[in-house]
């Protein structure tokens, strides 16, 4: 067929608007109702459309919705809809036409607004509808109503969420104010009901290095990778009793470890003296020795002060460490209703070095929410469960307002941390002692001070560096948190993160901890 010329494509304005209303006819399928998109109408244009109704048969005026999100702390995991102009998403547009949708039906295309389309969109009245031979209608049967989209109700109160945020914007305005987190790239907490993931809280401030100004981030929590220091040391320990290369409480020596001449491995009290030390000591003092020693022990070494003998088993011991930070949520998704999550960032290629200090967690990187997930299933016993943002899905009243519970959210099980509960007990007292121990080694009794209620904690720092307006690289901590309250029965499990705090003593994230737990206990003084 030959091609279109150029010359039979230059139409006149009115001809472009006929053709832009043909194409949008054209998009539905047979029997569909089709919006026609307009710029908007003037009151006369309206009411002269109303008294040709019968010159204009089957054409009729309505008005376009809007979606409007309240300007709140939540407002950015509301997500966006399309247009009517745009439609389906184009690369989504075969599954939803499938399930009955038009090309130009507008649809959630992030966040919530996403994960929940087949909620919030509503049901179409469903016709059965017979032709003669020449395609006249003969009969019309309902065979469905239409229904309107339904509601969602979420878990987060947003007098919790706005006063956690509050707590993480006056926190960082003080770093910031005193220059500690100048080049820091924010400030963000998750909370979760440890028994079922309900978010209680997710909240974020993401921070220009080099500004005095903070933005809101939510989404942060879920989007954005931190290196999580020595908070994954539970983890660790799980995966030496997985690999049957320590058991129970065992016994091992904090101790300088080098290779060959190479720089030490050190814990922050190794200048004290060498200790003879016990797993849950190891979590109480935060000791980055014992767990070198339990991953070497995992590659079938012990340590003996000389260079590592054979490389044969790194990867297979790099899978098993990994696959039990896995099973805490650390380097997989959480299974948050919410579409894009990170996952983190776990880097495929790595060395010796890589794996010896990941498992004092420097060197894979995870969400704020995967440190909540992981402090839950510590708070729980080990069970891993999905975080959920959303309570239950409701229908409308008569008024078109919030109506019936139609459906609870359930808490969705992910799995079960592969240890004791002898074992689990173990990382429970540890993380109990981290606060609560009157032993100067225990590196969180910050988080006691002014504490409303027992809290049970690993803190951890991690160390990295920050170029400074004049091009100088400076020394600087990524400084988090995972906790959970009270320490018998739970009811909160918290996650904090800052990074690259250049006050190398800075305890912000201990107090921000306390402060979040302190503001539940208040508000829900019942719990």
């Amino acid at each position: 067929m030959a091609s279109v010329s150029e010359d039979s494509l230059n139409y006149t304005a009115e001809e472009e608007k006929a053709i832009e209303l043909f194409s949008q006819m054209n998009a539905a399928s047979n029997f569909e109702t089709v919006t026609l998109v307009t710029d908007e109408l003037t009151a006369v244009q309206i009411a002269k459309l109303a008294t040709e109704e019968l010159d204009l048969s089957g054409i009729t005026v309505k008005t376009a919705w809007h979606r409007q999100v309240v300007s709140t702390s939540l407002a950015s995991i509301i997500g966006t809809v399309s247009t009517e102009q745009a439609g389906l998403p184009e690369e989504e547009a075969a599954g939803y036409l499938e399930r009955g949708y038009s090309m130009n039906d507008r649809v959630g295309t992030s966040y919530l607004e996403k994960q929940y389309e087949d909620v919030l969109q509503g049901v179409r009245e469903v016709k059965d509808i017979n032709l003669d031979k020449y395609g006249n209608i003969e009969t019309m049967t309902t065979i469905s109503e239409s229904q309107k989209g339904k509601n969602l109700k979420l878990t987060i109160d947003l007098a919790f969420q706005d006063g956690v945020n509050q707590i993480l914007k006056s926190y960082f305005q003080s770093e910031l104010a005193s220059g500690s987190t100048i080049y820091s790239e924010g400030i963000y907490a998750v909370a979760l009901e440890p028994s079922t993931g309900a978010v209680l809280a997710m909240s974020g401030y993401s921070h220009e290095p080099g500004s005095d100004q903070l933005k809101e981030n939510a989404l942060g929590t879920v989007t954005n990778v931190f290196v999580p220091g020595s908070v994954v040391k539970a983890a660790t320990i799980s995966s030496g009793w997985e690999s049957g290369v320590i058991s129970g409480n065992q016994i091992l020596t904090d101790q300088p470890i080098s290779f060959g001449g190479s720089s030490a491995i050190t814990s922050w009290f190794t200048a004290y003296g060498n200790r003879s030390i016990t797993a849950v000591q190891a979590l109480e003092y935060s000791s980055n020795t014992y767990m070198v020693q339990v991953a070497l022990k995992m590659m079938g070494q012990d340590y003996t002060g000389s260079p590592i003998s054979s490389t044969d088993q790194l990867e297979p011991a790099m899978a098993k460490l990994r696959g039990t930070f896995a099973e805490y949520g650390l380097g997989v998704a959480t299974g948050i209703d919410l579409p894009l999550e990170s996952s983190g960032y776990v880097p495929a290629e790595f060395t010796v070095g890589n794996y010896l200090t990941n498992a004092f967690g420097q060197f894979d990187n995870y969400t704020p929410m995967q440190l909540a997930q992981y402090a839950a299933t510590v708070a729980n016993g080990g069970l891993r469960v999905a975080p959920h943002i959303v309570e239950g899905i409701y229908a409308n009243d008569e008024e078109g307002n919030l109506g019936e519970k139609v459906e609870t959210i359930e808490t969705k099980s992910l799995g079960k941390v592969n240890i004791s509960s002898e074992e689990m007990a173990l990382l429970q007292e540890g993380f109990y002692r981290v606060v609560n121990s009157n032993d100067s080694y225990s590196t969180g009794r910050s988080i006691a001070e002014g504490a409303a209620v027992s809290i049970s904690a690993k803190t951890g720092t991690a160390e990295t560096f920050v170029t400074d307006s004049n091009g100088n690289v400076q020394s600087a901590i990524n400084t988090n948190v995972v906790a959970y309250a009270p320490s018998q029965n739970p009811k909160i499990a918290v996650a904090v993160v800052l990074p690259n705090n250049t006050n190398l003593n800075a305890k912000t994230s201990h107090y921000v901890t306390r402060d979040i737990i302190n503001l539940y206990h208040q508000l829900y003084p019942t719990n």
